[in-house]
């Protein structure tokens, strides 16, 4: 089965940052579940702890999501330093391949890399299709 990387650019070719942009096109995704597996970042208000949301991603490996809660989270950070999501259609993958020499194996893996660009990492041609619609300037990579 192959793998896609794509790196996510904007309409102007610059690397999208913004983790609200570059989850829009998951609403698109019928089927999938998704797991937030890590966030760092600064969020917009003190009522509003990252240390917090961390500990909890922490002590459940991760927190079942889906486009709602991800855009509401979105609006609730300032800025996002580093993210990672991964998706399936089969829900029970988001609990077994969450270690680092498994997680490739989900159908999805979306990587906000070190404060830099966003990466989404599929085995599905439909997840490619659906974000070239959305970010056609967007590059598929080796």
């Amino acid at each position: 089965m192959e793998t896609y990387k794509i790196e996510i650019y904007g309409e102007d070719e610059n690397l999208i940052q913004r983790m609200e942009e570059v989850i829009t096109p998951i609403k698109e995704l019928v089927g999938y579940s998704w797991k937030l597996l890590w966030i760092d970042g600064e969020s917009e208000t003190d009522e509003y702890s990252v240390f917090e949301l961390q500990e909890v991603i922490d002590q459940q490996d991760g927190i079942i999501v889906d486009y709602d809660q991800l855009e509401s989270l979105c609006y609730k950070m300032e800025t996002v330093s580093e993210a990672l999501i991964i998706g399936d259609r089969n829900e029970k993958n988001l609990f077994v391949n969450i270690e680092d020499e498994n997680l490739y194996n989900n159908e999805v893996v979306f990587e906000f890399v070190k404060d830099s660009h966003w990466q989404i990492l599929t085995s599905d041609l439909n997840v490619v299709d659906t974000f070239k619609v959305f970010f056609p300037n967007s590059k598929i990579i080796d």
